[in-house]
């Protein structure tokens, strides 16, 4: 009798545990299904604390403008935020003081640790797997203990130590599954941080925090900050919306939530010590001007990402990459290494008129190449996604077919690349689209393209007696049918035919089909796959080039999660222009806990782990296949290939990437 009362309590009080868990993973679904968003007003205040510090400060995003001067920072800011499905659309700051010279913003990738969305597959954007979404609850262990009729402690631990993981406890409610308290831990991008929020109570809020702590540690190459965050939501003042970016003091001081703690306010009276100080210095004032202009243009143009708007209600924004930045730097051992720089600029007309320019541009010092892109796009009607398109670009170095058709009859393995060097053409080309959205499954978008072809080696032609200079004129179709409209398989077809105008005096038709489709499964995992074909059905009879706009070296289709899915990373990049057909298939997979994630110590930093297949069927290649492991941490990307060409090995290689301060 004993035995079965004590198993009955038992099994009771699993039930109920397994109960309160089921509640609180099933709350969010508890809500409408469709929630208007808010509008609240937002107090941040923060604090940084330079333990130690080096030169390498500098040149970490964001955080040039504590690299030096003082070892204390402290600062508020008060916007007002439109928040809809847990992700802030729209916010403007009204209020902005500290002591960070010049009111710069620092170590920016915090901010969207205050805004937790704990019932989401993820709490941050696509980082750190929830322990409170039913997708995650296989990645957790829990703790659950009874404290009142109404409130139960859950605590959480991972089952595998990893970088995406958290642990720590939350209060809830018992009835309902509502989280009421939260606090985790965890480490993520040289972020070690411990979060607590308070949870708001009824409707839309309760999946918000009403008020959220962060304290955090960051450490890299003997730099060590220590930071702290306090937000609070749903603040009643309301300011004026001439009111922007101000650095009133007093102001702030009047929607000051809570007290300032006495750290911060030491902080101020330092600060305010040290301007009424330099206020009566004048010696030398002249010479610190100009130094401190200096060191401050460094640290704007060189380091730091350059962003702002312009326009009398700032319709206009541009954002030009940091000359010295890690992350625009790459390595194959194909291309060798690869340097990047990026700038952009777009000006809105309406909330359905916009234009965009950007300019890219890199170096291959392996392949002694500069190359530069200049896409540029107005959107006539974004509900449509209707838009007028300019691209301008050099392109990729690519090989006169005609004369690879003229040695095609000797073997392959006598075909010696490096040698062909009369072969090699560098690709001027200007293309002009317009896209339009007939439905949300169909697209149309007729155009234009237009080719410059010059030889690398014009002497070698010259002597050959061949033209040095080659230049073609295509209208095109694209036609884009999306059966499950924007989330489901993408398929296009392709139709290119060159005409005789002017110089230029290629003719030529082309046929190209695609299939693509990248699925997202839960616990961010996704599987990218990629079908196409392509095929010349006519060409000129003394020159042309197999040129396709689907399969070419460094195309990468948009919508992927990495640059290496739906590129062939050991292919020789003359075999993208040599056959007159080809057949192509790309799969990824890709998980954050798949085989490095398992191993103790490495595991734990993994971020992403990726499997790639490719297969290719050109002229000569029956077929040609890779196969791949990459996996992504907080300091870089790295790829292992191995190639089979007509089953037989073709080598391995690898590909190598910086990751650092990607988030930043």
């Amino acid at each position: 009798m004993l035995i079965w009362l004590h198993a009955s309590r038992t099994f009771a009080k699993i039930e109920s545990d397994s109960l309160i868990l089921q509640r609180v993973l099933t709350y969010k679904e508890s809500m409408p299904a469709k929630l208007d968003g808010i509008h609240t007003n937002i107090y941040i205040r923060y604090y940084f604390k330079t333990e130690k510090r080096n030169f390498t400060l500098m040149a970490i995003p964001s955080m040039y403008a504590i690299s030096r001067g003082n070892r204390e920072y402290a600062g508020e800011s008060y916007s007002t935020i439109y928040i809809k499905d847990n992700v802030v659309k729209e916010s403007t700051r009204q209020l902005n003081t500290g002591t960070i010279p010049r009111y710069k913003n620092t170590m920016t990738t915090m901010l969207k640790y205050l805004l937790p969305d704990i019932y989401n597959v993820t709490i941050l954007d696509n980082q750190i797997l929830s322990p409170f979404n039913k997708h995650n609850l296989n990645l957790y262990r829990y703790d659950i203990t009874l404290l009142t009729n109404k409130r139960a402690e859950i605590v959480f631990r991972p089952k595998r130590y990893n970088t995406q993981l958290i642990s720590g406890s939350a209060i809830v409610d018992r009835v309902s599954g509502r989280v009421i308290k939260i606090g985790f831990n965890g480490e993520y991008d040289m972020v070690n941080f411990h979060v607590n929020a308070e949870m708001g109570k009824y409707g839309l809020r309760s999946l918000l925090p009403k008020t959220c702590d962060i304290d955090a540690t960051f450490h890299f190459i003997g730099n060590k900050i220590k930071a702290s965050y306090h937000s609070v939501y749903d603040n009643p003042i309301f300011l004026p919306d001439s009111i922007v970016n101000s650095h009133d003091s007093k102001l702030m001081a009047e929607v000051r939530p809570t007290p300032l703690p006495e750290s911060i306010k030491q902080v101020y009276q330092k600060n305010d010590s040290i301007k009424a100080k330099t206020d009566t210095v004048k010696v030398k004032k002249e010479e610190s001007k100009w130094k401190k202009i200096l060191w401050n243009s460094f640290g704007d143009y060189v380091i730091n990402r350059t962003k702002g708007n312009f326009g009398a209600k700032d319709q206009g924004a541009f954002r030009i990459s940091p000359i010295l930045n890690p992350l625009y730097l790459s390595y194959s051992g194909r291309r060798g290494v690869t340097y990047k720089l990026k700038l952009n600029g777009s000006y809105k007309f309406s909330l359905n008129r916009d234009i965009s320019i950007e300019f890219k541009a890199g170096y291959s010092f392996k392949q002694n190449q500069f190359y530069f892109n200049i896409p540029i796009r107005f959107n006539f009607n974004k509900r449509r996604n209707g838009y007028i398109g300019l691209d301008i670009g050099n392109g990729n170095r690519i090989t006169n077919s005609s004369i690879v058709d003229q040695i095609k009859h000797e073997s392959l393995d006598s075909i010696d690349w490096d040698k062909l060097e009369l072969d090699y053409f560098k690709d001027f080309y200007v293309k002009f689209m317009v896209n339009y959205d007939l439905s949300n499954k169909w697209s149309v978008k007729p155009g234009m393209i237009y080719h410059r072809r010059s030889a690398v080696n014009e002497a070698g032609f010259v002597a050959a007696n061949r033209p040095t200079t080659y230049y073609s004129f295509a209208p095109s179709l694209e036609i884009q049918f999306r059966p499950s409209g924007w989330s489901g398989p993408i398929i296009t077809a392709d139709y290119e035919r060159g005409v005789r105008i002017g110089s230029a005096d290629m003719d030529y038709e082309r046929f190209e089909f695609d299939v693509s489709w990248k699925k997202n499964f839960y616990s961010l995992r996704s599987m990218s796959l990629r079908l196409g074909s392509g095929f010349y059905t006519s060409k000129s009879r003394n020159s042309y080039f197999l040129d396709y706009t689907n399969f070419r070296d460094e195309n990468i289709p948009g919508g992927w999660n990495d640059d290496w899915t739906g590129e062939f990373q050991l292919l020789n990049s003359n075999w993208y222009n040599v056959s007159e057909y080809y057949v192509r298939t790309n799969a990824t997979y890709e998980s954050p806990l798949m085989f490095f994630s398992r191993i103790p110590y490495i595991g734990r930093l993994m971020e992403m782990e990726r499997i790639y297949i490719n297969v290719l069927f050109v002229d000569h290649l029956h077929p040609y296949v890779e196969y791949g492991y990459g996996f992504t941490n907080r300091f870089f990307s790295m790829g292992f290939f191995m190639a089979t060409r007509n089953k037989d090995f073709d080598g391995v290689g690898f590909r190598f990437g910086f990751e650092l301060f990607r988030d930043w």
